[in-house]
């Protein structure tokens, strides 16, 4: 009876992971496959920017066609099927094209930094040929944190068991391949968008002073002409109209400029006033009018440092995002694989653990066209035109 029981759990356990891996599979290959051909079909989307992006989504497609149906075959088996020559290539595309998609977030994070802390010259800067470069050095730092345990750098236990697959355990290739491709990229990434983020706050802070700034003038009066004014439009308008006055007298400063009001909150319309004869009409200098112009400005003021403040909020949600998701899907990977290494056999792990971390790992690859793709406007726009298939009508 037990191992009747034990029998229904397992055909239970293969058909239910079978459908969630595959579910996972399947909308990664979806989802970069999309950012892939949104970018290749939309000519907005092609610069240098959405290069690396699109870039990005190439290497988790790869890693979602290559990779990640062998070790679903491998999770829902509990074993290795496929021989050790086939298990040490899918563990070198693992490490090459899992360290590549780290490297990507790496490289996009260099480019938004150089862009917003040096964005004259970087307009200049930003070419595709530097868009190559960057991918460049992902794939070369992959390739050389992938290449090093087939030419031999492993221990002795790691072909020991027939039915397992997995990477080498030797502790200087642990320390080697952990930090290229996880630790020095976490602490470049977490530098680069700290300063992106201080930056940018910097920016919207310092609009806001500007703003603060403009002082409004207590004592006015108007000019009052009986003028011909002319709008600033296709269309011409006569009539009766204030005129803009450059003339101030001592006892009564006057302020140039007046504007007409459009009906029902329409747009002003500038005025361009053609007379000779002036009439001065101070306004009163009482508090009540000064007061007015204050509340006024206040209120400006107010208005644009809550927009500040929602940018900003929206900034740090953006940053809080794209290093919240890259942390909490690879620091239990990299924790498990650096330490595991060095405890040996006093080190515990429960089965259903280590496949959870593991696939939270490949998760990254399905989230990454969600964070840097989906949530931008011009990508949206893309996309629908794709699932409408709209790009081949005129």
């Amino acid at each position: 009876a037990f191992e009747n029981g034990d029998m229904s759990f397992s055909i239970s356990y293969q058909i239910i992971t079978s459908l969630l891996l595959a579910s996972l599979i399947l909308c990664s290959i979806f989802g970069n496959a999309c950012v892939v051909a949104a970018i290749a079909l939309e000519r907005s989307l092609q610069n240098v920017a959405n290069y690396l992006i699109g870039s990005l989504a190439v290497t988790d497609l790869m890693v979602s066609v290559l990779v990640l149906p062998m070790a679903a075959l491998y999770q829902v088996l509990n074993k290795w099927t496929l021989g050790q020559e086939i298990c040490d290539l899918f563990i070198s595309l693992d490490v090459l094209c899992c360290t590549s998609s780290i490297l990507h977030l790496c490289a996009i994070a260099l480019d938004r930094y150089w862009a917003i802390t040096d964005p004259i010259d970087y307009v200049n800067k930003r070419t595709p040929r530097r868009a190559a470069l960057l991918i460049s050095v992902t794939w070369l730092v992959g390739f050389s944190i992938s290449i090093p345990p087939m030419l031999g750098w492993r221990s002795a236990e790691d072909r020991a068991n027939p039915d397992a697959c997995s990477i080498s355990q030797d502790p200087g290739y642990t320390i080697y391949s952990t930090f290229g491709a996880f630790y020095i990229p976490l602490i470049l990434m977490l530098v680069l968008y700290g300063r992106i983020f201080k930056a940018a706050r910097f920016r919207i802070r310092k609009t806001v002073k500007k703003t603060e700034k403009t002082k409004t003038v207590p004592d006015k009066c108007l000019t009052v002409s009986p003028a011909i004014f002319h709008k600033k439009t296709n269309g011409e308008a006569g009539g009766k109209g204030w005129k803009r006055c450059d003339e101030s007298k001592p006892s009564s400063p006057c302020v140039n400029g007046a504007v007409k009001h459009g009906e029902e909150g329409e747009s002003l319309e500038i005025i361009e006033v053609i007379s000779n004869s002036k009439t001065h009409l101070p306004l009163p200098n009482t508090p009540q009018s000064s007061q007015g112009y204050e509340n006024m400005n206040e209120k400006n003021s107010g208005a644009k440092r809550k927009i500040a403040l929602a940018r900003e909020r929206k900034t740090v949600k953006t940053l809080g995002i794209i290093m919240g998701t890259f942390i909490f899907c690879w620091l239990p990977f990299f924790i498990v694989a650096l330490v595991l290494p060095f405890c040996a056999e006093s080190c515990y792990m429960p089965d259903w653990l280590g496949a959870v971390i593991n696939w939270l790992g490949y998760s990254n690859s399905l989230l990454n066209p969600i964070i840097y793709a989906y949530f931008n406007k011009d990508f949206q726009s893309a996309f629908k035109k794709i699932i409408k298939c709209k790009f081949h009508r005129p």
